[in-house]
C-alpha cells in the first residue's frame, strides 16, 4: 500500500496541493509565506493580491491573464450596481402582469371569434365583444412586451 502524500489547501483557490509546493499549480499563488490572515480559508483572494509586484510577476510568468486586473475605483461600483439590480427586479412585476393580461384577453377574443355559434360562445359569453377584447389586449401586450424587453 502506497502512503498518502501530505497535502494542504491553497489560501487563494482552496485547491489541494502538496506541502512542498512553492507555487500553486491551479492559481499560481505564492505559497512560501503563510500569513495568519491567509491561513483562514477564504474563497476570495486578498485585495492586495493582484496589486503586489511579486504576485503579478508570478501570475504573468506562469499563465497569461484572461482579463486585466481591477482598479481600486471599480471596487465602489459593485455596491451601486447591486442597488440598481434590486430596483430592476422590483420593476418586473408590473410589465409581467400587463403582458399576461394582454395575452389572456387576446386569447379570449380569439376564442370568441372562432368558437362562437350564432354570436354566442358556448360558455354563455356574448361573442359580440370579441373586437373589444382584441383591441384591449393589443396595447397591454405591446406595452408589457416593450417594458420586459428593456429589463
Amino acid at each position: 500500500m502506497k502512503p498518502k502524500k501530505r497535502q494542504k489547501l491553497c489560501f487563494n483557490c482552496e485547491g489541494e496541493i502538496d506541502l512542498d509546493v512553492i507555487v500553486c499549480p491551479f492559481c499560481a499563488a505564492d505559497l512560501r509565506e503563510e500569513k495568519p490572515e491567509q491561513a483562514r480559508s477564504s474563497a476570495y483572494p486578498p485585495k492586495d493580491f493582484l496589486t503586489s509586484s511579486k504576485n503579478r510577476e508570478t501570475m504573468q510568468s506562469l499563465y497569461p491573464p484572461q482579463f486585466p486586473p481591477k482598479a481600486q475605483e471599480e471596487e465602489a461600483a459593485p455596491a451601486e450596481s447591486v442597488v440598481q439590480e434590486e430596483e430592476k427586479q422590483k420593476n418586473v412585476f408590473g410589465p409581467t402582469i400587463l403582458l399576461t393580461l394582454g395575452v389572456q384577453l387576446c386569447i379570449l377574443g380569439l376564442l370568441m371569434l372562432f368558437f362562437s355559434y350564432k354570436g354566442v360562445l358556448i360558455l354563455k359569453w356574448n361573442a359580440g365583444f370579441w373586437a373589444l377584447y382584441l383591441l384591449a389586449s393589443v396595447p397591454l401586450f405591446l406595452f408589457g412586451y416593450r417594458n420586459l424587453s428593456k429589463l
